[in-house]
């Protein structure tokens, strides 16, 4: 696994508050505690020093038959020659000591006769600064560095009431420093490696517990998603996470039977209303499905002409079989050409176009629709007419109008269809149409013909006066102006 992925897991992210925890509560005290322990190393190496300084001084003026107060007379130069004797004897007898001697004391000056040695360029600054100030006693620096370092502690040799030299003490510091450094860094090792552990052994859990369980529940909405309703998530625990699996079942279950039943449903539907329509249907309130509009469209009738002769000479289970192989083939016509059949009526079939939308020219649409039915029912037509000598046909009548267009009928049933008299209009058109002496005849209205007069070519039959005593003007439909053009050209 990447880094960066690494980081976006649910795991790294929970580990981030126990890991701030430990920085902000162990990694802040454990640094102020550890700059403590070096103050306290110095402190250490500071008073080692003077300690042993002062040890020496005493040990001089003893061997100097000087007593302890010999502060309160003036120290001469042969009682100053004797301390240097003395001093040098307890250096040779350090110098000869092993390697555990940890420090290194000198008495240097500047006057060799008074038994001091000669001062290196730090202790000659040691002395310059203790003359320069009487009143300081001691003078500390740190000189080397590494193991090498050393804490020099330096205090004045006087020789009547006069600052001659000084007596040195060379202690190592780097070995206070390292116990300390030891003293912390074992306990703060152990601590690390222990919280280490334990953020490990988290992770570990969290992975087990939430970011692998996570992991295999999105595996299994994939495969749901994909449409495999049976992939499964089994929890091996009892926690919370097994409660989520169980839940997440049922749900897929639930939502599963849900989605059969509603296909089954829309299936059933589609059956009754256009597919266009039940797609907008489903999902709406009730209110807003039985709700009616009113907008142009365009109403086809279609009926077929010598119905009687099917009723008459045909069993009943083969007057069924032709019909519906009828409204079959004109149902095709006429949902591909952006229409929908609204309903069948014995042996007419009327349909709409512009409905549920009318973004297009639909009474174009239902002109053309109507123009390919024929063709499309050649097949039965000759099967009649070479097995009984039929010879059918359709009549067709096309308005165009604005009618009430919606859902209308009860709970139990419902048909999604237009009232108005453009629909009336449209069955007269199709019943002038049977006084006509082709087998296959197309009427519009005027309002139709405005819509198309520039893509159809049509015969103005003028004005025909229905069974009502209505006067409707008519257009015979004759073909698209295309395909004339087509037939001039060649």
């Amino acid at each position: 696994m990447s880094p960066g992925k690494f980081a976006r897991t649910i795991g790294f992210k929970l580990i981030l508050i126990p890991m701030s925890v430990i920085v902000l509560g162990g990694v802040i005290p454990g640094v102020l505690a550890y700059q403590l322990m070096q103050r306290g190393a110095e402190r250490e190496n500071h008073e080692k020093a003077g300690t042993i300084l002062r040890t020496f001084d005493a040990v001089d003026r003893l061997t100097a038959d000087e007593p302890a107060g010999g502060a309160k007379r003036k120290v001469t130069a042969e009682a100053e020659v004797k301390r240097g004797k003395a001093a040098r004897a307890v250096a040779d007898n350090y110098s000869k000591a092993p390697s555990e001697v940890a420090f290194k004391y000198k008495r240097v000056g500047e006057v060799p006769q008074f038994g001091l040695e000669a001062p290196t360029d730090f202790e000659s600054r040691a002395i310059a600064f203790l003359q320069a100030d009487t009143r300081v006693k001691t003078f500390q620096e740190k000189t080397g560095s590494g193991e090498q370092e050393m804490l020099a502690v330096a205090s004045p040799v006087e020789v009547n009431g006069k600052i001659v030299g000084a007596s040195v003490v060379y202690v190592p510091s780097h070995f206070a420093h390292d116990q300390a450094s030891r003293a912390f860094w074992l306990p703060a090792g152990i601590v690390a490696l222990l919280c280490l552990t334990a953020t490990g052994l988290l992770y570990w859990r969290l992975n087990a517990l939430i970011a692998k369980p996570i992991l295999k529940l999105l595996d299994v909405s994939q495969a749901i998603r994909r449409g495999e309703w049976d992939a499964r998530f089994n929890a091996r625990s009892s926690d919370e996470f097994a409660q989520l699996a169980s839940s997440f079942q049922e749900t897929t279950r639930w939502l599963r039977e849900k989605l059969v039943h509603e296909e089954k449903l829309r299936a059933m539907f589609q059956q009754f209303i256009p597919a266009s329509v039940a797609a907008q249907t489903l999902g709406k309130e009730a209110s807003t499905i039985m709700a009616g509009t009113r907008h142009s469209v365009s109403i086809v009738v279609i009926n077929i002409r010598n119905f009687k002769l099917l009723m008459e000479h045909l069993p009943p289970e083969q007057t069924v079989s032709t019909l519906n192989e009828f409204f079959a083939e004109v149902n095709k016509v006429i949902v591909s050409h952006h229409g929908l059949v609204s309903k069948y009526l014995g042996d007419t079939v009327l349909a709409t176009f512009g409905m549920p939308s009318s973004k297009r020219n639909h009474a174009l649409d239902a002109v053309k629709a109507a123009l390919k039915i024929p063709s499309a029912l050649q097949n039965l037509y000759v099967r009649l007419d070479e097995k009984f000598g039929w010879e059918l046909g359709v009549g067709i009548g096309i308005t165009t109008g604005e009618p009430i267009v919606g859902h209308f009928g009860s709970s139990e049933h419902m048909e999604y269809t237009a009232l108005g008299d453009v629909v009336v209009n449209a069955h007269w058109l199709e019943e002038i149409s049977k006084h006509t002496p082709e087998e296959d005849t197309i009427l519009i209205d005027e309002a139709t013909y405005r819509n198309v007069m520039s893509d159809v070519h049509v015969y103005d039959s003028g004005e025909k006066t229905t069974a009502a005593g209505k006067c409707i003007h008519t257009f015979v439909v004759q073909g698209m102006r295309s395909e004339a053009r087509q037939v001039l050209a060649a």
